[in-house]
């Protein structure tokens, strides 16, 4: 075998390694990136999903809060039709009444002075097992007649005294569910909702299409419950989430180049350097194969001419080649360290973007179970005053003892929502803020007067120190009223009763500094870095106390932010105290404040 087909089976051999090496991390690499872009879609789903689900629990208060009408209560259908059509003015909804053999008693679709059909037969099963459910029951899409348009509909239980049971049906047009939807734009994703039986509710894509059927593969997959990555065979990946409150699928398309596009390039990119590197190799071969065989015929030559008695001296031609060829070896080797490094260095990256994705689904998970317990409790209270309710002969000071019942904990799962719904409003840029010059002091007292309460609950100290000059800056006055509110019970929650909390603002040139500082459990060293991200909480304590979904330093850091401002947090450790720090920039003061 001829030194040229050795030198080129060498290098063979030795990029074989390499070629393996480099294709385990790129395809664990090529599986990373597309399950991330397919997690990525599927969070985007959920959270439409949680979108389109919060415009029903408005509707649900809203029924709820009309169910408890003194007018239908005490019977008086005529006022209570009244107040029912004053409700759903300017709606685009309608809202039926209906006994419970499923007449109609009351529908703001038709006018007060036409007469009510009889619905029994058609309606009297259908309300019959909505009250036998006893708890709201949200429709598939439906047509509305006569309108030509479609609807979606929520048909309410309602029992009250003297066995006088109702169902109160409010329906509206599924149009309005696109304001859940992320608004259209050329090259973004598609969102669609369909109803249980897989018919299309509404899409963020014009025209909509609604009441259309699934295509197949989503139809299919409706059917079967899966929420996987759909191939819908018109370029396009499909993911689906299912909504736990009205059982509809969120659909999220992708185009295939989105979700495949960077891996075939990254595949396609590596397998061109990959090429690239083989021709060099190859090439690289050649060169040092000629001048090996040349220094070989060299030394032949010296040896012959030796032997002859006619030459020299060996020429050092022939010694410094193979010197070369050693000097590749090494080459060769420091190429072969360097694509272990490479590789090493690719394994390291991918399991610290799986750790990162790992963190993120049990901080997910967490906040679900944290969200289910935290909407659970107020179930038991409220399901004790229904039940309260539904007795008979019950006196006035139980009923009201019930209705403040429901109310506090209507209140209180109102406030999980509105808190799921500001975060989610400020995380995409929904919200604006109404900026204008405000006083810091102002801003400050009604802060204090929000947080009182809880502070008064506590037996706290809390300790103001704002200085005698006035301090301006030009933000939203709810907003921020919103952010020290948060820090201030987040403080008492945080803290023993019987504590000193101390509230500070003062200027750093053009700078406001404004600080919540307690002296309460302080903030765990591997928990401060992260204090401000979604869905982060300190250990609670055994009752509870420091409960809540871990959302309100999350909104006062994307509120300062707004406000061109920061927020940090510092604390000795666990147990000794802590300290939130805000600073925003300051403004002039009004000009009619200066002439005053």
């Amino acid at each position: 075998m001829k030194v040229r087909s050795l030198l080129a089976l060498t290098i063979t051999v030795a990029l074989v390694p390499v070629v393996v090496f480099f294709a385990a991390p790129l395809s664990r690499l090529v599986e990373a990136e597309r399950d991330a872009g397919v997690r990525t879609m599927q969070e985007a789903a959920r959270a439409t999903s949680l979108a389109v689900d919060a415009q029903w629990y408005e509707v649900i208060g809203l029924v709820r809060a009309t169910s408890n009408s003194s007018k239908l209560e005490s019977n008086q259908m005529a006022a209570f039709g009244g107040k029912a059509r004053s409700l759903v003015q300017g709606r685009s909804s309608y809202l039926v009444l209906f006994d419970h053999e499923g007449q109609q008693l009351i529908n703001t679709s038709m006018s007060t002075d036409a007469a009510l059909p009889d619905t029994r037969a058609v309606s009297g099963a259908r309300i019959a097992s909505v009250l036998a459910a006893d708890k709201p029951v949200i429709s598939n899409l439906l047509r509305a007649p006569g309108a030509g348009r479609h609807v979606v509909a929520l048909e309410f239980p309602v029992h009250l005294p003297e066995n006088r049971n109702y169902v109160m049906s409010y329906g509206f047009d599924a149009a309005l569910l696109a304001q859940a939807l992320p608004p259209p734009a050329p090259g973004r994703a598609v969102f669609r909702i369909y109803d249980r039986e897989g018919r299309l509710i509404q899409s963020n894509r014009l025209p909509t299409g609604a009441g259309s059927q699934a295509p197949a593969p989503i139809a299919a997959a409706i059917q079967a419950g899966d929420a996987g990555l759909i191939r819908t065979g018109d370029g396009t990946y499909t993911v689906l989430a299912r909504s736990a409150l009205t059982g509809w699928w969120i659909a999220m398309s992708e185009t295939t180049e989105k979700v495949d596009g960077t891996t075939e390039r990254t595949v396609l990119l590596s397998g061109l350097g990959l090429a690239l590197a083989l021709a060099l190799a190859i090439a690289t071969a050649w060169a040092l194969s000629d001048r090996i065989a040349k220094a070989i015929a060299q030394t032949s030559a010296a040896a012959r001419a030796l032997g002859a008695g006619a030459g020299g001296p060996p020429q050092r031609s022939g010694i410094d080649e193979l010197d070369h060829l050693e000097e590749s070896v090494y080459q060769a080797n420091r190429l072969l360290t360097e694509a272990a490094l490479e590789r090493e260095r690719l394994l390291v990256q991918t399991q610290q973007a799986r750790e990162v994705a790992d963190a993120q689904n049990r901080a997910k998970d967490e906040f679900l179970a944290m969200l289910g317990h935290e909407l659970r409790n107020p179930m038991a209270p409220i399901s004790m005053a229904a039940h309260m309710l539904s007795l008979p002969n019950l006196d006035a000071a139980k009923l009201r003892h019930a209705g403040q019942v429901i109310g506090r904990q209507v209140e209180h799962m109102n406030r999980l929502v509105n808190d799921l719904l500001d975060v989610s409003r400020v995380t995409r840029g929904l919200i604006s803020l109404e900026r204008k010059p405000l006083r810091i002091q102002s801003i400050i007292a009604s802060a204090i007067e929000q947080a009182s309460s809880i502070v008064e609950a506590g037996r706290h100290e809390l300790v103001v120190e704002t200085g005698k000059q006035p301090l301006w800056i030009s933000g939203d006055a709810i907003r921020l009223v919103q952010v020290l509110t948060n820090l201030l019970v987040n403080a008492v929650k945080y803290s023993p009763p019987d504590t000193r909390i101390v509230m500070r603002a003062g200027a750093d040139g053009d700078t406001l500094v404004l600080s919540v500082a307690d002296n309460g459990t302080g903030i765990e060293p591997d928990l401060l870095p992260r204090i401000f991200d979604l869905f982060s909480q300190g250990a609670r304590r055994p009752d509870r106390a420091a409960g809540g979904l871990g959302l309100g330093l999350a909104l006062v850091r994307k509120i300062v932010e707004l406000h061109g401002g920061t927020v940090t947090a510092s604390s000795e450790g666990a147990g000794k105290g802590s300290c939130f720090t805000i600073r925003l920039p300051m403004c002039d003061a009004p000009v009619e404040t200066q002439l005053a």
